[in-house]
């Protein structure tokens, strides 16, 4: 039940009077839980390979959160839904199937590869030599150039991030002051601002 569904049975129910116990249970019905995730761009199976492609790109550490933390499949899944015009989607999907081809998704269930899969498919095209990047280029890889937009699509939902913006960039909500030529490392100790 959604919060606001909620609120307007409690409205109706109760009126004017006081909030009774069984209208708290509605309220509490409203849990914070993450729900699980139900794509809708993306395939299940499909939704799976994103998921573990991406955590293996920007996994979390000690000291940053990973891309499945700040939800990067979801936000990539949803943006390709209400952002790409149906050209853009079909180019999309196609890219995607390759990743998928190149995993034998049509003969293994995505639920079934270990995490050796795809990081074999990863080093072999994000690892790739400079002779090889060439030859993916020259050959119009399907495989290569769909890793490297996901890989860039990675990036850029983690780092537009509300929480890699606040907490793991530097982040300054009301800046003070502007200061000139001064180093990165002074200012921030290191790290890129967050925009």
């Amino acid at each position: 039940m959604k919060r606001r569904d909620a609120i307007k049975q409690i409205g109706l129910t109760l009126g004017y009077s006081a909030i009774a116990p069984s209208a708290l249970n509605i309220l509490q019905s409203c849990t914070s839980e993450v729900e699980k995730w139900t794509p809708v761009f993306f395939t299940e199976e499909e939704s799976i390979v994103i998921k573990h492609l991406v955590d293996l790109i920007l996994p979390k550490t000690e000291a940053t959160p990973g891309a499945l933390d700040v939800n990067v499949p979801e936000f990539i899944d949803l943006y390709a839904f209400k952002a790409y015009n149906e050209k853009k989607k079909a180019s999309y999907k196609i890219e995607i199937e390759g990743i998928l081809n190149a995993l034998n998704i049509p003969k293994t269930k995505a639920k079934d590869l270990t995490t050796e899969n795809y990081t074999t498919l990863l080093d072999k095209y994000l690892r790739a030599s400079k002779t090889e990047e060439k030859q993916f280029k020259t050959e119009n890889n399907l495989v290569y150039k769909a890793l490297l937009n996901l890989r860039n699509q990675t990036v850029w939902a983690y780092r537009t991030s509300e929480m890699v913006g606040e907490q793991v960039l530097a982040y300054d909500p009301i800046p003070a002051s502007q200061k000139g030529c001064v180093s990165l490392e002074e200012t921030t100790n290191g790290k890129a601002w967050s925009l």
